[in-house]
């Protein structure tokens, strides 16, 4: 069964803490996080760790992901792609793989990190148009974003910042940068059901 981004946190108040059985894939674009169980939603959805900085730092403040043609110059665009993908390389060594909860956002950043490295190599190479491989990047990073933006634990400010930048973001990929909005995926959930058993139940 697949579920909206954000309609997952309703879903799981259906669902009895103590049944087993229910298992949650994340899928974000190219990227796919699965066995995820409801503990760990739970855990995501109050995660009272969350660095509310994540989303201006990974996004808003990252103008090579919204601004204009300001950046179809391939040494304007080399840089900041190098700086956004250190972050999250950074950002990575901060988060416990051991984590259910973390090891979910390393997969992201992992993603969004390796959208900055083919963004990156496919400009320096000069075989690409500037404009295609920015148009092809918005559209990588477009559901890892998107993801970020409607945590559950965001201020409201920067949900809302984002969501406005994002928005023109979307303008941008498509006027200027030949994107198609066909090619952007929303991230969603995949929700499984295996079989009814309780904990008590459990041997």
């Amino acid at each position: 069964m697949k579920i909206a981004l954000q309609e997952i946190w309703n879903f799981i108040n259906l669902i009895d803490p103590d049944e087993r059985g229910w298992t949650f894939t994340l899928e974000v674009g190219h990227y796919r996080v699965e066995g995820i169980q409801s503990q760990t939603l739970q855990a995501l959805k109050l995660h009272e760790g969350f660095d509310t900085e994540l989303l201006p730092s990974l996004f808003t403040f990252r103008e090579i992901l919204w601004q204009p043609d300001v950046f179809k110059d391939a040494k304007m665009s080399l840089a900041p792609l190098r700086v956004l993908k250190a972050f999250c390389e950074e950002s990575l060594e901060a988060l416990d793989a051991a984590n259910p909860v973390d090891a979910l956002y390393r997969n992201l950043l992992e993603g969004m990190a390796s959208c900055c490295e083919k963004a990156e190599g496919e400009i320096a190479e000069k075989q690409h148009k500037v404009t295609d491989v920015l148009g092809q990047f918005r559209t990588c990073t477009f559901p890892i974003i998107k993801f970020f933006i409607y945590h559950p634990k965001n201020r409201a400010d920067y949900h809302r910042d984002a969501v406005n930048r994002l928005n023109y973001a979307v303008k941008i990929m498509l006027t200027q940068f030949y994107g198609q909005y066909s090619e952007l995926t929303e991230p969603h959930w995949i929700v499984e059901y295996h079989a009814k058993t309780k904990k008590s139940d459990a041997a």
